[in-house]
């Protein structure tokens, strides 16, 4: 949400898209995409038209339109999915595959943590923003995240810890944490320094369970709405994640605190949301195949956290910047012959193609890696 102080992630702007403008390409800001149009050419590909506005409450008159042979879909999970499910509910892509939406994890997530009282006298804040992480058993991973001074209104996600486990539910016992200790818990509504005073602990599991997205009409789009999936649940409580949070409170002399949403609604929390646009081996399976082309719509990818198909237990970023790479390692370049199966006919092993101009812009940062 603010990124990291000391330059250990950088952004986009810095590294691809940095590269590609470089290179030649258009880089259009403060666009959305609403709309796509595809017309099937004899040969059996596609062209696409793109219809792009300015996103928000000011209406575009002039929204931007551009027509390509290829169409990257890359809006993150909630993006990709509600654009993807508002073209097959207006009949634009009718031979998408009818698994979209389908195995969406949220990394197994809870995000409790742990909030030192005011004259603790440690400034929490300071330092790089995730730097060790602990691994308690083979499917769980905490990481000790610190946000920078001042960054405080992730404060208002949070409340005192509630135990999920047990017949009672989990509202009633949040009221009888409140009645009990009600000091407590107005203390936890207080968001003044709380990054100074605080350290969100992200725990993150390997396990197998997922959710399925759906949607109804809206207008011209959609509304994403969460049902149950085919695998286990989406844990609402992690026994790992409240024994972490309550061994940081004791070391730090504060209290434990979990989420809102896990107290009140039983409901899951996650900052990774992943799946929705899985890989499959035909379109009975998933949405895209193994070079991240999307069944029955030529011309049409999926390059982002949508595509990837299980619980990492780590942070998602790398994964997904290489599975992407990967996919378009396998491009052809432009007027070549594309090494890949046709669309539909079977994954098999192909070998990355060399860019044709792979030469590195002069002056690019050296911290690119490139």
């Amino acid at each position: 949400m603010i990124g990291c102080r000391h330059d250990a992630k950088n952004t986009l702007d810095r590294n691809y898209l940095y590269l590609a403008e470089a290179a030649g390409a258009k880089v259009f800001a403060q666009r959305q995409v609403v709309d796509l149009e595809t017309t099937e050419l004899p040969n059996g590909e596609a062209r696409h038209a793109i219809v792009a506005t300015t996103p928000g409450l000011r209406r575009d008159r002039s929204p931007l339109r551009l027509t390509a042979s290829h169409v990257v879909f890359s809006a993150g999970v909630l993006g990709t999915v509600k654009l993807l499910a508002a073209l097959k509910e207006n009949h634009r892509l009718p031979h998408m595959s009818d698994r979209l939406g389908d195995i969406v994890r949220t990394n197994s997530e809870s995000i409790p943590g742990a909030v030192a009282p005011s004259r603790s006298g440690t400034d929490y804040s300071q330092g790089i923003a995730i730097s060790s992480s602990i691994y308690p058993n083979d499917h769980t991973h905490i990481e000790g995240v610190r946000y920078p001074k001042g960054s405080n209104a992730m404060a208002l996600l949070g409340t005192i810890m509630v135990p999920g486990a047990g017949r009672v539910p989990r509202q009633m016992r949040f009221a009888g944490q409140v009645f009990r200790h009600p000091v407590r818990f107005l203390r936890s509504l207080s968001v003044r320094r709380w990054s100074e005073r605080s350290v969100i602990l992200l725990v993150m599991q390997s396990r197998d369970n997922s959710i399925n997205l759906r949607w109804r009409r809206r207008g011209d789009g959609v509304k994403l709405k969460s049902a149950k999936g085919d695998a286990e649940p989406n844990p609402s409580f992690i026994p790992e994640a409240e024994t972490a949070a309550v061994h940081a409170a004791d070391y730090m002399g504060g209290e434990a605190f979990g989420t809102v949403n896990e107290a009140l609604l039983n409901v899951p929390v996650t900052a990774h949301i992943l799946g929705g646009c899985v890989i499959g081996a035909t379109a009975a399976d998933g949405v895209i195949d193994g070079y991240q082309r999307v069944f029955g719509c030529p011309g049409l990818h999926v390059a982002d956290g949508s595509a990837i198909s299980g619980n990492l237990g780590v942070n998602p970023s790398l994964t997904i910047a290489a599975q992407t790479e990967r996919a378009m390692a396998m491009w052809p370049n432009k007027g070549e012959g594309d090494s890949r199966p046709r669309l539909g006919e079977g994954y098999r092993p192909v070998s990355p193609v060399s860019p044709r101009n792979p030469a590195v812009p002069e002056g690019a940062p050296a911290a690119l890696g490139w």
